[in-house]
C-alpha cells in the first residue's frame, strides 16, 4: 500500500469491515444516480450504537465512487445555532470564514451529498433547518440527517416534506451479516454462535466483541446474562487490554470530551503517549475528528461509571490532571480556541451535582443563542415587565438603546425569544445612566475605587431570565449559565476565575436572585483583563 496516506489506509480498513445494510446502501446509490433527485432529505434514525455513523461513512464512500462530493457534519461539535451550523458547513466546504454558504451551494450547480450525524443535538435549530436552510438549497443537494429520534411531527405532517423526505429506521444487523462481520474480524468460529445469541446483531456490541478477541484470541466468551450489553462487553474488554497503561489511556479518554496526544500524555504523566494514542484510535468504538478522538456515548458512560465505582481515587487523579491541562492552556488561548477549551473544561465537570443541572443544554436541546433582532426591542422589555414590573422593563429598554451589544437572546426553533441575558459595560456608562439605573449606581463606587486599567473592561450581569420560568432552574437557564461563562474566557488568564464564576452563577440560580438586586459580587485578579460584577 505504498503511496497511501494513513487516512486512506484507515478508510480502506473500515470499508473492508462494513457488512450488511444492503437496502440502505441501494436506496442512496439509486437516488444519487437518478438524473433528478427523487427526494431531498433522508432521515436515518435508531438507538445509540446501532451503526448510524458507520452507515454515514459508507454513504460518503458511495458518493465518492459515483463521482459526487460529500461533506459530513457532526452535531456533537456544532453549537445548535444557525450561525454555528453555517460556519461548520462552510469550513467543511473549505470556504472563507465570511462566505455565503447557501449562495455558494446555489451557484456551484454540481450534485452534493450533505451528511449530518448526531442530529438529535441540533434539535434547537430543527425548525430553522426545515423551514429556512433546507428550502434554500438547490435541487442538486441531497441531505442525510442521522439521529436517535425519528423526525418531529412537522416533518411528517407537512405535505411538501412528505413528498421530498424519506424516513429510514435503522435496526440491528441480520444474523447472517453479523456472522460475516465476526468472521471477517477473526473471531473464533466456535465462539460465534454464543456471541450472536448475546449481541442480537447490535453493531457496537459486535465491534466490542471483535476487539475483545483481538486482545485475547484464545479466550472463551462467557459474559453473564445482563440487560446492558455494552456495559458487560466493556467490562470484558477492559479486563483484557494489553497493560495497565492501556487501561488508564482508555479511562482517560472516556473522561474528557476530546482526547489529543498531548492531553493523554499529561493525564498519564508520560513524555510520549503516541503508541497509546494510536492504540486508542484503532479501537472500533473510538471515533475521530480533526480536533481529537472520543469514545461512543454508550462506551463513555459505561467506562466512566465503572472507573468511578471501582477506583474513585484514580478517577479523581485523572480529573485533576485534565483540569490542570485546561488551566494551563486557557492562559495562552484566544478567541474560538479559548472558548473551545472552556467548553472542554465544563464538560469535564459534567458529573458534579452542583454543576450538572445547569449544563444539560445539549441533551435537552430546546433553545439556541442569538443576538438582537428588530422585534426584540419590544418583546424583551415585555418579558421583563411580566416578571419584574414596569420600572424594570423601562430599565431594560434603556440598556437596549444604550448597549445593545450586551444582549444575548435565547430563541426557540422558530426564532421567538424564550429568554435573554444582559451584561452592562460599566466603564462605558455615563452619570446619566447611573442616575437612571439604581443597580448600576450601587456598584459604581466599587469600580470607582479600583478603576479598570488599560485594556480592561468591567461587566455587570444586569438582566437574565427565561420567558416562562424567569430565574428558576430550567433548560433555558442552563444556556444562560453557559453564556455567562463564555463571557469570561475572552479575557481571563486564569481558569480558577471560571471556577469562581461557575460556583457563583449556579448559587445565584439556585437561590433565584433577582436581576435587579443591588448586592454585587466582584471577582478580582491582578492579572485579569476583565472585572466582573454579578447581581
Amino acid at each position: 500500500m505504498a503511496g497511501f496516506s494513513l487516512q486512506q489506509r484507515l478508510e480502506q480498513a473500515r470499508r473492508r469491515q462494513f457488512v450488511g445494510r444492503v437496502s440502505e446502501r441501494d436506496r442512496l446509490r439509486a437516488a444519487l444516480s437518478e438524473p433528478e433527485l427523487p427526494f431531498s432529505v433522508l432521515c436515518v434514525f435508531g438507538p445509540g450504537g446501532i451503526g448510524k455513523t458507520t452507515l454515514l461513512r459508507e454513504y460518503g464512500y458511495i458518493a465518492h465512487e459515483i463521482g459526487i462530493q460529500s461533506v459530513q457534519l457532526d452535531g456533537r461539535h456544532i453549537e445548535a445555532a444557525p450561525d454555528f451550523f453555517l460556519a461548520a458547513l462552510g469550513q467543511a466546504l473549505s470556504l472563507p470564514p465570511d462566505a455565503d454558504v447557501v449562495g455558494h451551494l446555489a451557484d456551484r450547480g454540481e450534485r452534493l451529498l450533505l451528511l449530518v450525524d448526531t442530529y438529535e443535538l441540533l434539535t434547537p435549530i430543527d425548525g430553522w433547518l426545515r423551514e429556512q436552510f433546507l428550502p434554500a438549497l438547490p435541487a442538486s443537494v441531497l441531505v442525510v440527517l442521522a439521529g436517535r429520534q425519528p423526525p418531529a411531527a412537522p416533518w411528517r405532517t407537512d405535505a411538501g416534506w412528505q413528498t421530498m423526505m424519506r424516513i429510514l429506521p435503522l435496526r440491528n444487523l441480520a444474523p447472517a451479516d453479523s456472522r460475516v462481520f465476526l468472521e471477517g474480524r477473526g473471531v473464533p468460529a466456535a465462539q460465534i454462535d454464543r456471541v450472536l445469541d448475546f449481541t442480537h446483531g447490535h453493531a457496537l456490541a459486535l465491534s466490542l466483541v471483535a476487539d475483545f478477541f483481538d486482545q485475547q484470541p484464545e479466550a472463551a466468551f462467557q459474559p453473564e446474562a445482563a440487560p446492558d450489553i455494552v456495559k458487560t462487553l466493556l467490562e470484558e474488554f477492559v479486563q483484557g487490554v494489553p497493560s495497565s497503561a492501556h487501561r488508564a489511556a482508555l479511562e482517560a479518554c472516556a473522561l474528557v470530551r476530546l482526547m489529543t496526544e498531548s492531553l493523554l500524555a499529561m493525564m498519564l504523566k508520560q513524555q510520549d503517549a503516541h503508541e497509546l494514542f494510536e492504540w486508542l484510535r484503532g479501537l472500533s468504538f473510538i471515533e475521530a475528528d480533526r480536533r481529537g478522538i472520543f469514545p461512543h456515548d454508550l462506551a463513555r458512560e459505561a467506562l466512566t461509571a465503572d472507573l468511578k465505582w471501582r477506583d474513585p481515587d484514580g478517577y479523581a487523579e485523572l480529573h485533576t490532571r485534565a483540569r490542570g491541562y485546561y488551566m494551563q492552556r486557557v492562559q495562552h488561548g484566544a478567541g474560538p480556541d479559548q472558548r473551545r477549551l472552556l467548553a472542554d473544561y465544563i464538560y469535564l465537570h459534567r458529573d458534579n451535582p452542583s454543576v450538572r443541572p445547569f449544563f444539560l443544554w445539549q441533551e435537552s436541546g430546546t433553545v439556541f443563542t442569538d443576538g438582537l433582532r428588530p422585534d426584540d426591542v419590544e418583546e424583551l422589555p415585555e418579558m421583563v415587565a411580566r416578571h419584574e414590573g414596569a420600572e424594570s422593563a423601562a430599565l431594560a429598554a434603556h440598556w437596549l438603546a444604550r448597549q445593545p451589544e450586551g444582549f444575548r437572546v435565547l430563541r426557540e426553533a422558530g426564532g421567538q425569544p424564550v429568554g435573554f441575558l444582559t451584561f452592562v459595560r460599566l466603564e462605558a456608562t455615563t452619570p446619566a445612566d447611573r442616575e437612571i439605573d439604581p443597580a448600576i449606581n450601587a456598584v459604581w463606587p466599587l469600580l470607582a475605587h479600583n478603576p479598570p486599567r488599560g485594556g480592561e473592561t468591567a461587566s455587570y450581569f444586569r438582566f437574565w431570565m427565561a420567558r416562562e420560568t424567569y430565574q428558576s432552574v430550567s433548560p433555558e437557564h442552563t444556556r444562560l449559565v453557559l453564556n455567562m461563562m463564555q463571557h469570561y474566557p475572552v479575557s481571563y488568564t486564569h481558569l480558577r476565575a471560571h471556577e469562581t464564576v461557575l460556583a457563583l452563577v449556579c448559587r445565584l440560580l439556585l437561590e433565584k436572585k433577582k436581576s435587579h438586586t443591588l448586592a454585587a459580587i466582584r471577582t478580582t485578579h491582578h492579572t485579569t483583563t476583565k472585572h466582573s460584577l454579578n447581581t
